[in-house]
C-alpha cells in the first residue's frame, strides 16, 4: 500500500481539494465598434491569456488597409495607444465612470477612468488595475472600419 504526504501546518491536517478551474470564453469585436464590453470584472494582478484571430479593414474597400489582430505597422495619431500598432487588438480596465447631465439638453456625458494595454494576436497580461475589462481595437476613428476579430480569453481563477 502506497503511503500518502499530507501537508501539516502548525499541528493542522490541511487537505488541499482541487483548485477553482481557468474560464474559457470567446468575444467578436468588430472593426467599426469603440470597446466590447466582456462583463468581466477583474482584480489587480490577475493573469489574462488572450487569443485573437481574423481580420479588419481599417479603411473599407481599401485591401492595402487590412489587418490582423497584430495590427498594421503603423503609429499615427488617431489610436488610443501610440506606441501600438494601428488597428491592433487592445484591452482596457475601466475602473470608474462618471455620468455628467448637461442641464440644459439633458443629455448625458460619460467620462472614465481607465488603463490601457496591448493584446495582439496572443498575450497574457497581469491586469494593472481592478476593474471591467473591455477589448477594442487601436483606432479612434472606427467608422470606416469593418470586419472582426475572434478573441478567446483565458482567466486564471482569482
Amino acid at each position: 500500500m502506497k503511503a500518502h504526504r499530507w501537508p501539516v501546518l502548525a499541528g493542522l491536517l490541511l487537505v488541499l481539494g482541487p483548485t477553482a478551474a481557468e474560464e474559457t470564453r470567446t468575444f467578436v469585436v468588430t472593426g467599426n465598434s469603440a470597446w466590447t464590453d466582456t462583463g468581466i470584472d477583474v482584480i489587480q494582478g490577475q493573469a489574462i491569456e488572450f487569443t485573437a484571430e481574423g481580420m479588419i479593414s481599417l479603411q473599407k474597400g481599401n485591401p492595402q488597409a487590412d489587418c490582423g489582430p497584430d495590427g498594421y505597422d503603423l503609429r499615427t495619431v488617431q489610436q488610443p495607444l501610440a506606441d501600438c500598432n494601428l488597428g491592433a487588438l487592445i484591452g482596457k480596465v475601466v475602473i470608474a465612470v462618471t455620468v455628467i447631465k448637461d442641464k440644459k439638453t439633458g443629455k448625458e456625458k460619460h467620462e472614465e477612468a481607465a488603463e490601457l494595454f496591448p493584446i495582439g494576436a496572443r498575450n497574457r497580461v497581469e491586469m494593472p488595475v481592478k476593474g471591467r475589462l473591455f477589448l477594442g481595437v487601436n483606432e479612434l476613428v472606427i467608422g470606416d472600419n469593418a470586419g472582426q476579430f475572434m478573441v478567446t480569453i483565458v482567466t486564471d481563477p482569482e
